[in-house]
């Protein structure tokens, strides 16, 4: 066997010894709301976006990319790691599967990423993952653990790792423009910390999960990858592959759960206003004023007065006395006194007498009335 295919076979048992590193951090995402999130479902030419013609992007994300903002700054170059395509690309710079996208700048720095926009719930809490792999720096270095070519941690280009999360679902108006002020972006990762070694102590560039979390304040969310060195070394390059965005929708007792509760009060109203009713109907009850009314006990002043009356009409019984005087009067008469005692005096006198007793009786008749009559005021 020839050097040459001797070295192609070790180069290939290479990357199959180095798979498990690569995929080892894998997780499974349900739900996972993004298109092509392992860049396994092809990829285009982006050159109608704006971006170099050379750019291919991995179908169903947008590049962003921005420039001039500092000495060195440039249009980051996108592309695809196929590992299909042995010799040029690795598997080493996949995290599963066959393909991850990069960008990168040579000498140069950048500032840039790749972008999609997705419909969620208003209100939910979203989260977006996906892996990283940082390669920077001036010096070649390839790792006694693969011979693949590692960070030059002793003159790297400060490269730092995001992912961001828009929750207003705000877009860059194009290529050149970058994400909304109003992203939230994740603790950055390092080029420095993706430094990891093998059980024997070999060094290589490890694939880290980044990670973020924000409330939908619209009906979509924009999610964003960005790369960002800081110094324009030889190579500044990342690499990303599996993706992951979920939801948790707004917990029920905020929107289901808080219907049901909003239907409650008016339960405890009725409730309220039964009991309230029963309360109220007292008042008739407490309407004693009929049984209060001892009105018709205090009629029986008059009653007592009118029996009175009645009573009273036993005084003629004082008539009496002209009978008892004219018993008396009888002896009065001699014989022989006819002649000086004419009949019409005897009647006179005792006409006279009769009026006097009879007023004298009348007087004392109605002075006896007054009396019983003042008695029965009293009363």
């Amino acid at each position: 066997m020839s050097w040459r295919c001797m070295r192609a076979s070790l180069f290939i048992l290479s990357l199959f010894v180095l798979l498990p590193v690569a995929v080892a951090g894998q997780e499974p995402c349900p739900g996972n709301l993004l298109a092509n999130a392992g860049m396994e479902e092809g990829s285009r030419s982006t050159a109608g976006l704006g971006t170099r013609p050379s750019s291919v992007v991995a179908n169903d994300w947008t590049p962003w990319s921005v420039w001039g903002y500092a000495a060195g700054s440039c249009e980051a170059e996108f592309d695809m790691e196929d590992v299909s395509k042995l010799g040029h690309y690795s598997l080493y710079r996949v995290h599963s599967g066959g393909f991850s996208q990069k960008f990168s700048t040579i000498y140069g720095v950048h500032t840039a990423g790749m972008y999609q926009r997705l419909a969620v719930v208003r209100g939910s809490q979203v989260t977006f993952s996906i892996w990283v792999q940082i390669y920077t720096g001036n010096a070649q270095i390839r790792s006694d653990a693969n011979g693949e070519l590692i960070s030059d941690l002793n003159e790297p280009g400060n490269y730092r790792a995001y992912v961001g999360i828009d929750p207003f679902g705000e877009v860059p108006p194009g290529f050149g423009a970058g994400p909304s002020e109003r992203t939230v972006w994740s603790e950055p990762v390092v080029d420095r910390e993706t430094r990891r070694f093998t059980s024997d102590g070999l060094p290589y560039d490890a694939w880290i999960q980044l990670k973020v979390t924000a409330r939908a304040e619209a009906d979509h969310v924009t999610v964003y990858t960005k790369g960002q060195p800081e110094w324009p070394v030889r190579v500044n390059v990342s690499y990303w592959d599996d993706g992951c965005v979920t939801f948790v929708a707004p917990r029920p007792s905020l929107t289901a759960t808080g219907q049901a509760t909003a239907t409650l009060p008016p339960t405890p109203s009725p409730t309220a206003t039964a009991t309230a009713q029963p309360t109220e109907t007292p008042l008739p009850t407490a309407t004693a004023l009929p049984t209060a009314t001892p009105l018709p006990t205090q009629a029986l002043v008059p009653s007592a007065t009118l029996t009175l009356r009645p009573t009273e009409t036993a005084m003629p019984t004082i008539t009496l006395a002209p009978t008892r005087t004219v018993t008396k009067m009888a002896p009065v008469v001699q014989p022989g006194d006819e002649g000086s005692h004419p009949p019409f005096l005897l009647l006179a006198f005792g006409a006279v007498w009769l009026t006097a007793a009879g007023y004298t009786g009348w007087s004392l008749w109605n002075r006896r009335r007054a009396a019983q009559h003042e008695r029965g005021k009293g009363t």
